[in-house]
């Protein structure tokens, strides 16, 4: 082996213990006063930069990526990156408050300097990331996942493992992952998170596998029934809307879809019985509704699973025309249902459906108001900054200008737009949005050209999923980072294998032969994931520490 080679492997080491680090130890890492707060930011940002500084300075040595992992000519996903990371650093420096817009002072540390960090986190990942690194990675996802999860229901029944907060408007809900900022976390992993657990379970086979994907998807069954956030609910169904119209959608995948059923209805029906005799707090997600009648739901899903494995006996067939149907009748429904609810005097209530159809100030608690004002505000710009925006972090002060004497209380509450597409038009102008969604539009094309790759299906359903969930959610430090990193592994994943042969290194197409995307059974998974899943918990937690010297100022 010549030492580039060796050099390449150190790196590719180093990018698989940056995704863990990002992606299962980051999300495990709080304190006590938010985890909206400095303390995540400086956490993931000295982390990110310490990866990207070591890959580099690899890459300098002689650690080069493999041919097609850079094309910078060739990617438009590359160009669209250099436009997003332009497009903040011009709103910074044209901001209302260049400095605060840099940190992100007034938007959950949303500023300039994570649009620095994830754009070379980004690049590290892209350029040493190995390609078969998801079935690892999604099980330390799956564990995180549950630990999270357990960790939301603990503090729902009031135990709070490391001391109520001081410092809080809201005593009640003050502690752990109950408070504001944790249900955001909460909401945007989960939104993320869970089509990769839910994944890997689906396309499982054997045994061993299923099992140990399933005890996962069974916390995430539970999460789905207790995380407080409509915005987690919107997310998974696109997800599965998209995942539902794919040609590898089959009789096998509705059965697996119908074991999740059971998970999901088990724990709706028991924190239904646990929010009547037994005392909880924190709010009630909509998904927990069906808790009324979880015993006829996952008997349901109990038949539906019984009637596929029993009655095709092992025989596999294509459900993806009737999927399509399925999906296209949800979303045509539930377009007519929204111009009903909102354009027709008179229509008759839906009952609780009608806080999501019906679009008022009051929507989604008073996100009707944070989106009316933002609009506004961005309009009573000049045009120089609807093009350019008031700069990250300014929403507030942007709006507190616009409202002047006007401001109501409501209205000072708003330091995000609660959507992710409105806060960028406000913030970096229409041109920020436009580069925005180039880049996004740039990856998701690509994925739909690879859809049968070994690992493009569950990043991509997870990246549909944040997005479809960043409708409704702000863009904050402690979720946006590794979302950066699932586009970076989604472009890994789209390239071909090493090894592949001329005919195998066309895109994968749907419908075509290509490789079952399922987990390899690989021996030895303990000596090649222990030292990375280590070296993650040291970085987070050297990182976490030396972030609170580099960046004392801000605390």
């Amino acid at each position: 082996m010549t030492q580039s080679q060796q050099l390449r492997k150190l790196a590719a080491r180093s990018a698989t213990a940056f995704l863990l680090a990002a992606l299962c130890v980051f999300p495990l890492y709080i304190d006590k006063f938010s985890n909206l707060g400095v303390v995540k930011f400086t956490g993931i940002c000295t982390l990110s930069w310490a990866f990207a500084l070591w890959l580099g300075a690899l890459a300098c040595v002689g650690a080069r990526p493999d041919q097609g992992r850079l094309p910078w000519k060739a990617d438009p996903a590359l160009w669209a990156l250099g436009a997003v990371t332009v497009s903040g650093v011009v709103s910074t420096v044209l901001s209302l408050s260049p400095g605060a817009s840099f940190w992100g002072l007034g938007g959950y540390y949303g500023g300039c300097m994570m649009v620095l960090f994830t754009a070379a986190g980004y690049l590290a990942v892209r350029a040493f990331a190995p390609q078969k690194i998801l079935n690892g990675l999604t099980f330390c996802v799956g564990v995180t996942t549950a630990l999270v999860t357990v960790l939301y229901v603990l503090n729902i029944f009031n135990i709070d493992l490391i001391g109520t907060y001081v410092d809080t408007a809201v005593v009640e809900r003050a502690q752990f992952f109950s408070t504001l900022g944790q249900k955001n976390f909460c909401s945007g992993f989960m939104a993320f998170a869970l089509p990769l657990v839910f994944y890997a379970f689906l396309v499982a086979r054997g045994p061993r596998h299923t099992v140990f994907y399933g005890i996962p998807a069974f916390f995430g069954g539970l999460a789905l029934a207790v995380v407080d956030a409509e915005g987690l609910m919107l997310g998974v169904g696109v997800a599965a809307l998209v995942l539902i119209c794919q040609k590898n959608f089959t009789t096998r995948t509705l059965r697996r879809l119908a074991v999740i059923g059971t998970f999901f209805f088990f724990h709706a029906g028991w924190m239904q019985y646990m929010r009547t005799h037994v005392y909880t707090q924190g709010g009630k997600p909509m998904l927990a509704a069906l808790g009324h009648v979880a015993q006829r739901g996952f008997v349901v899903c109990l038949v539906v699973w019984a009637a596929l494995y029993f009655g095709l006996r092992g025989r596999e067939l294509p459900l993806y025309r009737p999927g399509r149907v399925l999906a296209g009748g949800i979303v045509a429904g539930a377009a007519v249902l929204t111009l009903l609810a909102n354009c027709v005097p008179g229509f008759p209530s839906l009952g609780r459906l009608d806080d999501v159809l019906i679009f008022n100030d009051n929507w989604g608690t008073y996100r009707g108001t944070a989106w009316r004002i933002t609009v506004e505000s961005w309009l009573a710009q000049p045009v120089w900054r609807k093009l350019l925006g008031v700069g990250p972090g300014m929403m507030h002060t942007a709006v507190a200008d616009w409202a002047g004497a006007g401001i109501t209380d409501r209205m000072k509450t708003f330091y995000a737009a609660h959507n992710e597409y409105l806060e960028l038009l406000l913030t970096t102008g229409a041109a920020g949005l436009a580069v925005w969604l180039w880049f996004v539009i740039a990856h998701l094309r690509r994925a739909a050209q690879n859809w049968l790759r070994p690992g493009v299906a569950p990043v991509t359903l997870a990246l549909v999923s944040y997005l479809a969930h960043a409708v409704i959610s702000i863009r904050v430090s402690m979720i946006f980072p590794e979302i950066m990193l699932l586009f970076a592994l989604l472009q890994v994943f789209c390239l071909p294998e090493q090894g592949d042969t001329a005919a195998e290194k066309a895109p994968a197409k749907h419908g075509k032969k290509a490789k079952p995307d399922v987990p390899a059974d690989h021996h030895g998974l303990a000596r090649q994931w222990l030292p990375p899943i280590l070296a993650a918990v040291v970085m987070m937690a050297v990182c976490g520490a030396v972030s609170r010297v580099i960046f004392g100022f801000l605390y």
